[in-house]
């Protein structure tokens, strides 16, 4: 025939020339027929006929042993195939009769999306027989279930929520519709089409029972027992959540029991096999403190939840070689089995590369996956911030996940992609804050502004879930605080405004509590940085953490936050020449309750070493031996360091607090390098290396140059002009880095000061330090005229320069009538000067 130029059947598809004799008898009995209505009757016979076809060759492959279906599967989309072009052929008549054919095959080979998609073509073309009626509602059933159990797989309960009722608007009350409409006769049975009403309108426990005879009865009918599973699973979590524990086990055990059933009827039916690991995937999701068997994957049997939930995915994927839903699904399990809050193992590596291959030998068979993309990514991801929280030692970046984010088209950019793009920058800005500066070549906070961007973004498409408002206002607020920001408090509003939005939901998420408190700190600090009342913003953010204990006293992060804002009080007690010993005292209850509640470790540890460390401070400036504060400091410090996510604030801690002690040495007129030599016994190396950009450590590093350079000065001039040096140089890059930092310009100003006092005790001219230090002094005072610690700069400075200087002694005194707790450590610079008491 194809040698015959006048074919006209050559290039049509060897499927569509075999069902043209079909055709023809089908169009011959539709034309012979009178009316409209009997040639829809021609066409509706003919595709019923087809669909119920495909559904009992499909049930006979899946009736069989395990083996690979790929070659009867094919068969049936031929078959499939064949119809699609018949009801191109057959014009609007067949249009309707056709679609249902379609998703009715579609539906029994496991394809859900192309069911429901076929099937609503057929209801929106007025096809709408019993048969129809049945087969949308068992199609958008499938679709409910899934989506329930999956979103028990989701840990942040508000996002669960959200979803849940996403779920239950979109789905629940249409199918129960449909299932209303379906004629009996259209189920395997009353008892199954009652099981499904009950199972929708919520009645778990009765869809259970009703659904249990139905093994007996209909062994072939594998669809009962994997609806009857689904049920017990969504009750037990129900149970779980009200605390039956015991009823929730007792579900579960019954639920594996159904799947058991139906993988044995039908053992090459790739949808049982789905179905179990969708059901242990919510098990380890929501059964969050029961993890046995978890950790090692490498033997399938008898290893709980996981090694069940990979056994299946390992037939299914034994059933079609090629398909992408069990690797897709087994790439979730393994990085959700990462994640996991309550893992207990220390290396979890095998997960990260058992995730990675499935990931990459998806990208090989398919380089558009979008579930392959997304999968590798969130390993690489979860990588990261395993290691941010100090699991393992390596520290990782994310260059490679940023490519893997370029792979993704414009068009597959969900919100699952914009939230691991999020946590991309995240990383990125986390990195950062712990260098002290942005990688080479990058603008400074560029990272933060993308990261801001992305969260604008994911609110836009999902406005619901507080979390994210949470994260956004965070973000803000760190934005707010950098020193660089331009307009810290646009942003500060702003995140105030997330808050506010973030209050409106539904949640008892502690996060919400503490955004609230940190935007409040925040403002604080910066009203003190300009000497402007903060009473309003300190009481504000411990009303909110009132409100949040209320709620949830049992929350450490509460409490640590409690113990910050006390601590920040304290200091200001002091900076107003108050005793802020009893807010201290209330700070070390509050860090002390934190830390128990994580079971002696957590942010509390480091909360109770910068106490100790403030307290050893005060008691320098007083004059008093700080030692006994500065060695608990020190062991808390230590303690800190050893755990990651606290290990950079207790380094910098640490080196701070030996300063005062190097310091109170000094002032006694011992060598001070002792004191600041322990840092070497505490601190290693590597561990300095997380640190040696920040601001905060080069002002640090520049004060301990001072400090060895004044001790020196009596006795080694050359060697104390090259520790003036180095401290010139540490501090100028920190000012360089934070050039409106005013801790940074004052320590400037007192090295200017002191390196004045050892060139005139060489009879050197100091006048242009001096004159250096008044323009550092007399710019701080500017910004913050009652600040007494700039106040007593420029009046140091000033009498150095001439003892007898009016304004020197007004400086004095405004400073110590601000604060009298200064006096001491005036006293002991200037023993001759004798100022008024205040």
């Amino acid at each position: 025939m194809k040698d015959f130029p006048n074919d006209s059947t050559a290039g049509w598809p060897r499927n569509t020339v075999r069902a043209l004799p079909l055709l023809v008898l089908v169009m011959a009995s539709a034309c012979a027929s009178n009316t409209p209505s009997q040639r829809d009757t021609s066409w509706a016979s003919h595709f019923t006929f087809e669909a119920e076809r495909i559904e009992a060759r499909a049930r006979a492959v899946e009736l069989a042993r395990v083996h690979d279906v790929r070659a009867e599967q094919a068969e049936l989309r031929g078959w499939m195939m064949t119809l699609s072009k018949e009801m191109s052929l057959g014009g609007a008549e067949a249009q309707g009769p056709g679609h249902a054919a379609l998703g009715r095959g579609a539906l029994a080979l496991g394809d859900l999306d192309a069911a429901i998609e076929h099937l609503e073509a057929a209801w929106s073309a007025g096809f709408r027989e019993p048969s129809v009626v049945w087969a949308r509602a068992l199609a958008l059933s499938q679709r409910y279930r899934e989506q329930r159990i999956t979103a028990l797989t989701v840990l942040e309960p508000d996002e669960r929520r959200v979803r849940e009722e996403d779920t239950e608007r979109q789905h629940r009350e249409p199918v129960l519709a449909l299932l209303r409409q379906a004629r009996q006769k259209e189920a395997p049975s009353a008892d199954f089409l009652a099981a499904l009403i009950a199972f929708h309108e919520g009645r778990l426990d009765a869809a259970a029972a009703l659904l249990e005879p139905l093994a007996a009865s209909h062994p072939w009918f594998v669809e009962a027992p994997l609806l009857r599973a689904d049920v017990l699973l969504l009750r037990s979590a129900q149970l779980w959540e009200e605390g039956q524990q015991g009823a929730a086990r007792a579900r579960l055990e019954h639920g594996r029991e159904a799947l058991a059933a139906a993988r044995s009827t039908a053992e090459s039916r790739m949808q049982a096999y789905l179905a179990q690991a969708r059901f242990e995937s919510a098990v380890i999701a929501f059964i969050r403190a029961d993890l046995p068997g978890t950790v090692p994957l490498s033997d399938r049997e008898g290893l709980g939840p996981a090694g069940r939930a990979i056994g299946a995915l390992d037939v299914a994927s034994r059933l079609d070689p090629a398909a992408s839903r069990p690797p897709c699904e087994r790439a979730r399990l393994l990085n959700a089995l990462a994640e996991h809050p309550h893992r207990k193992d220390h290396f979890q590596g095998h997960l990260s590369m058992e995730a990675v291959e499935t990931a990459d030998a998806m990208l090989v068979r398919d380089p558009t996956s979008h579930c392959a993309h997304l999968e590798r990514m969130r390993t690489h991801v979860s990588a990261a911030e395993r290691a941010r929280e100090g699991r393992y030692g390596a520290q990782y970046g994310t260059p490679e996940a940023k490519d893997l984010l370029k792979a993704i088209p414009p068009a597959g950019r969900d919100l699952a992609f914009h939230l691991l793009h999020a946590r991309v920058l995240g990383l990125w800005v986390t990195t950062e804050n712990d260098w002290g500066h942005p990688r080479v070549g990058d603008r400074h906070g560029a990272h933060r502004d993308q990261a801001l961007d992305v969260w604008r973004t994911i609110l836009a498409l999902e406005a619901r879930i507080p979390a994210y408002w949470i994260q956004f206002g965070e973000l803000l607020v760190e934005r707010g605080m950098d020193p660089l920001t331009e307009d810290g408090a646009a942003d500060l509003a702003q995140a105030e405004a997330a808050w506010a939005r973030a209050s409106t939901l539904r949640t008892k998420a502690p996060g919400l509590w503490l955004l609230g408190v940190h935007v409040q700190m925040a403002k604080a600090l910066r009203s003190r940085a300009r000497d402007e009342e903060t009473w309003k913003a300190w009481e504000t953010a411990r009303a909110r953490l009132r409100d949040g204990l209320g709620q949830q006293p049992q929350e450490s992060s509460l409490h640590h936050a409690l113990g910050r804002i006390l601590l920040e009080q304290a200091k200001e007690r002091w900076a107003h020449g108050g005793n802020p010993a009893e807010l201290l005292d209330a700070a070390e209850a509050a860090q002390a309750v934190a830390t128990k509640l994580d079971s002696g470790h957590g942010p509390g540890v480091l909360g109770k070493a910068d106490i100790a460390a403030l307290r050893a401070e005060y008691a320098w400036r007083r004059g008093e031996d700080p030692s006994p504060d500065v060695d608990k400091a020190e062991a808390l410090y230590a303690q800190a360091m050893s755990e990651g996510p606290t290990k950079t604030e207790a380094i910098l801690g640490l080196l701070q607090v030996l300063q005062t002690q190097a310091r109170y040495q000094l002032e006694q007129g011992r060598d001070p390098e002792p004191a600041i030599d322990r840092q070497r016994k505490s601190i290693d190396l590597m561990a300095i290396l997380t640190v040696l950009k920040r601001a905060s450590y080069l002002r640090i590093v520049g004060e301990h140059a001072l400090v060895r350079a004044r001790w020196m000065a009596r006795t080694d001039a050359s060697q104390a002009e090259t520790l003036f040096n180095n401290a010139q140089a540490a501090l100028t890059e920190a000012l360089e880095q934070q050039p409106r930092s005013q801790e940074a310009r004052l320590a400037m100003g007192e090295l200017n000061r002191y390196r004045a006092v050892a060139m005139k005790a060489a009879g050197q001219d100091a006048e242009p330090l001096l004159t250096k230090g008044l323009a550092l002094a007399d710019a701080l005072v500017k910004e913050r005229p009652n600040w007494p610690e700039a106040l007593l700069l420029r009046a140091a400075l000033l009498s150095t320069k001439d003892p007898g200087s009016a304004q020197a002694r007004a400086d004095r005194d405004a400073a110590l009538k601000a604060n009298a707790n200064l006096a001491p450590g005036w006293k002991r610079q200037f023993p001759e000067d004798g100022p008024k008491a205040p």
